[in-house]
């Protein structure tokens, strides 16, 4: 006997049980990473649904990464990787909206890039990347797209100098084209905020250059904290317009 169809309203309710079902057989180590789900036929009996329900429910999966399709093949549970997490992390980043989570984005590289220049600090890793980003910020300057591109290479190449493969992917997805826009425009509105970076990310590589971990860590920690309080400043001029013209169209309201 073929499977019960699902009404329209019902489908929604049951595709995600079947996804809580799977997710819970993946977590608790019944699934494995490379293993392959059930074929969606045994899916479907053993659920009793559609294969509509099924099929919703596996792309649901296979959107957030937990599961993959193989043409001819099936579908099996992904093989986690590191720049999965990165992707993850930069869809995340550019959908953002909320200024409190701009802040906790920033918060995140605080302790992931201040850990990093202890870390190139510490060791003999050579430090070629990082000069030459510096070096492109020089030559740029007085140019805010092109030294903001600089000002990212730079942060990344201290990251990656680090050796912590994870914390460089993770930068990657918090370094996105959102957080870029943001320092451009930092510095298309105050052209003089480039050369007081320019003089930070010099106290920072003097520092690595003397492979000393602790002033490294504080010129990076410092330098991010400026920037915070700089992202804290243009997101309350925004907030602050938003609330003018709110107030203006309750004002409009009341008149009417």
């Amino acid at each position: 006997m073929p499977p019960k169809r699902d009404t329209p309203l019902k489908k929604p309710l049951k595709a995600a049980a079947v996804i809580q079902s799977l997710e819970n057989r993946i977590h608790r180590g019944l699934l494995s990473p490379g293993d392959a789900l059930p074929p969606e036929k045994v899916l479907e009996i053993e659920f009793g649904v559609s294969r509509t329900v099924v099929r919703e429910a596996l792309q649901s999966l296979k959107g957030r990464g937990i599961v993959e399709g193989r043409r001819g093949s099936g579908t099996y549970v992904s093989v986690p990787t590191a720049s999965s997490l990165r992707d993850s992390l930069s869809s995340y980043a550019s959908l953002q909206s909320e200024g409190v989570r701009f802040i906790e984005l920033m918060d995140l590289r605080l302790l992931i890039e201040t850990e990093s220049a202890r870390r190139v600090a510490s060791g003999t890793t050579s430090l070629e990347k990082i000069r030459e980003a510096l070096a492109l910020m020089e030559r740029t300057v007085h140019d805010p797209a092109s030294f903001a591109d600089a000002d990212i290479a730079f942060h990344l190449a201290v990251i990656r100098a680090s050796g912590h493969d994870l914390f460089h992917e993770v930068a990657q997805g918090l370094l996105n084209a959102r957080i870029l826009s943001f320092a451009r425009s930092t510095h298309v509105i105050d052209p003089r905020r480039a050369a007081l970076a320019l003089k930070e990310h010099h106290r920072i590589f003097s520092a690595l250059k003397a492979r000393d971990p602790r002033d490294a860590a504080r010129s990076m920690q410092s330098h991010l904290q400026k920037s915070r309080n700089n992202l804290l400043r243009t997101l309350g001029r925004t907030e602050n317009s938003v609330d003018l013209g709110a107030r203006r169209i309750l004002r409009q309201r009341n008149q009417n």
